[in-house]
């Protein structure tokens, strides 16, 4: 089984992964932390939103296949970020210009980039979506502290969770993937992580 999980960026996915394979298990895999981004992630402004945004689609989508491997396996894999899969439900919007502008020259390739992945990537069993609050988001990311959320000044784009959370709706229905949604609170990733491993229906 692979798990996935969804949402704004500082709503708490690679802490409650990691804490819910603790929890079961499982194995997990994680996008890297800011202080191991390249400097070419960091200069957006100089080598370009396409360019960083491959960077991490290398990272993640080895990931994914890794996951899949070990589900063939009859293991639980868990995936703290199913954006590539998802991307292209949203790509484009308002909310997202931050990501890469529609004026961005690469804009065309990235846009066909995710359609692809839409369909070619594999797809979770589970996709987990923490949904919070905007009150709540804003303490995560205070929290968090990370340079690159001041510099795209993430916190003016809430409304990219309206987005997102149908995109993840779309992947239910398109994928057949199980969807499980979690109203995020102020507590610990082991609180949620026991949500989440309830909800999904795992014994512990």
């Amino acid at each position: 089984m692979i798990v996935a999980f969804a949402g704004l960026p500082s709503s708490g996915k690679s802490s409650t992964a990691k804490a819910l394979g603790r929890l079961i298990g499982a194995e997990v895999h994680l996008e890297p932390e800011e202080s191991a981004w390249p400097e070419l992630v960091k200069e957006r402004s100089v080598v370009g939103a396409f360019t960083a945004l491959t960077w991490f689609r290398t990272i993640r989508v080895p990931q994914l296949f890794k996951a899949a491997d070990t589900r063939n396996r009859g293991k639980v894999s868990i995936i703290d970020s199913y954006y590539d899969v998802l991307v292209s439900c949203y790509l484009g919007d308002d909310s997202f210009e931050w990501l890469i502008s529609r004026n961005d020259p690469y804009f065309p390739v990235a846009k066909k980039m995710a359609q692809v992945d839409w369909i070619v990537l594999p797809k979770s069993d589970v996709l987990v979506f923490l949904r919070l609050d905007e009150r709540v988001w804003h303490e995560f990311m205070t929290r968090r502290d990370r340079d690159f959320d001041r510099t795209a000044e993430l916190s003016k784009h809430f409304a990219m969770q309206i987005n997102m959370e149908e995109a993840c709706r779309k992947a239910a229905e398109d994928h057949g993937t199980r969807l499980i949604i979690i109203d995020q609170i102020s507590a610990t990733p082991e609180i949620t992580a026991r949500r989440v491993a309830e909800a999904i229906g795992v014994a512990l």
